[in-house]
């Protein structure tokens, strides 16, 4: 029952999330998650400097 319990949950995972194509994911990278990186870095330079010991 285990095993056809995650067989089940991999397919249905499989099959319900959309396929992303490269110059999507290119996209999400370059554009969103890139300066969400670098905004992350300055906000904890930032804390740290002003918080820290």
């Amino acid at each position: 029952a285990k095993i056809c319990f995650f067989i089940f949950f991999y397919m249905w995972v499989r099959w319900t999330i959309p396929r992303f194509r490269y110059d999507q994911l290119m996209h999400l990278g370059w554009k969103i998650l890139i300066p969400l990186a670098v905004i992350n870095i300055i906000i904890t330079g930032i804390v740290m400097v002003l918080f820290g010991n």
